[in-house]
Order: structure tokens, then sequence, then C-alpha cells
């Protein structure tokens, strides 16, 4: 398993403070439209599915969102 009950918590009190655009590029091809609608969604399927490995795939977007957040400076609000 990726994460557990500590890492949930550290990604809610991220995303908590942070000043979330209203889009963001993943990746090549990979656009979220509504950032605060994704945030909320995945936080609660990785707190619902905890230890479900097919799930896992929510938590590691969720850690490229903070970390394209963090490098861009937008992290905190």
């Amino acid at each position: 398993m990726k994460y557990a009950d500590k890492e949930i918590q550290e990604m809610e009190e991220f995303f908590k403070t942070a000043d979330l655009p209203k889009t963001i590029e993943l990746s090549a091809g990979s656009v979220i439209t509504n950032v605060p609608a994704f945030v909320f969604s995945h936080l609660q399927i990785i707190k619902l599915r905890k230890g479900v490995g097919i799930f896992e795939v929510f938590y590691d977007r969720l850690v490229l969102v903070k970390e394209k957040l963090s490098a861009a400076g937008q992290g905190v609000a």
C-alpha cells in the first residue's frame, strides 16, 4: 500500500491551504478542468478505499497535482 492515514491527512492539509487553479495540465493530453472538484473527489476515494490496490492511482494523481502546484509556487495561499 502506497499510503496510509498519515499520508491522507498530509494531503488534506496541503489542499486545504493550497491556492487551486481552475485547470491544470498533469501531462501531455491530461488536463484537469476543475481542480477543486478533482481534489475533493480524489480525497474522498482514497479515504473510502484505503488499502485497495486498484484505487492507488487516485493517490498518485493527487501527488502529481501537489508536485505541480508546489513547483509553480501555488502550493500555499
